[in-house]
């Protein structure tokens, strides 16, 4: 349309320039035409697009409105399979339960009396006191830090025992080969003396 728009204006152009008034009357009222239609063109776009629009909307709130019935039967069917005479019954049950027991431990006499409660304070009083005299007849620690001279002297036996360990050793075998050298000499001077 926009194509016959522009073409009937070089049209009309043409005719005016010609000197064919008419003719180019006539274009230009083709031309007007063509724009009233253009126009009505897009007042019926405007209206499909909001029709297509509200049919979306519908089909939105159509599922809405399903899933909210669904929700509902499925919520009345939960509700019927709890009935409140059910409910009222199991907390009444519960608390009869609860006073039974209550009246069960009164009758076996599980509960304090004040006199109880009296003597249990009175035990924890004497319990503190000999926790608290223990603390004060307590001896003193000895401290947990090494003295400088003492890690020294430490860390030189550590360093001489190793020494120490080696010059018995080695002293160990000189001994070994002295009595081993021992036993022959002494037999060297028995044939000797034998002699």
């Amino acid at each position: 349309i926009n194509l016959r728009l522009e073409r009937h204006g070089e049209v009309a152009r043409q005719l005016a320039a010609e000197g064919r008034r008419d003719r180019a009357l006539l274009a230009l009222r083709k031309k007007k035409l063509s724009e009233k239609q253009l126009e009505q063109l897009h007042g019926l776009l405007l209206n499909v697009e909001g029709m297509l629009s509200n049919i979306e909307t519908t089909k939105k709130q159509t599922a809405v409105f399903t899933a909210l019935q669904q929700s509902n039967a499925t919520l009345k069917q939960l509700q019927a399979q709890v009935r409140l005479e059910d409910v009222q019954r199991l907390l009444d049950d519960t608390a009869e339960a609860r006073q039974y027991g209550e009246e069960l431990a009164a009758l076996l006499g599980q509960q304090l009396t004040d006199g109880d409660d009296a003597e249990v304070e009175a035990e924890l009083s004497a319990l503190e006191e000999v926790v608290l005299d223990e603390e004060q007849l307590a001896m003193p620690k000895a401290p947990a830090t090494k003295v400088p001279e003492a890690e020294k002297a430490a860390a030189a036996r550590a360093a001489a025992q190793p020494q120490e360990e080696a010059r018995q050793a080695q002293g160990s075998a000189a001994e070994e080969e002295e009595e081993q050298a021992e036993p022959a000499g002494t037999r060297q001077r028995e044939a000797m003396l034998a002699s």
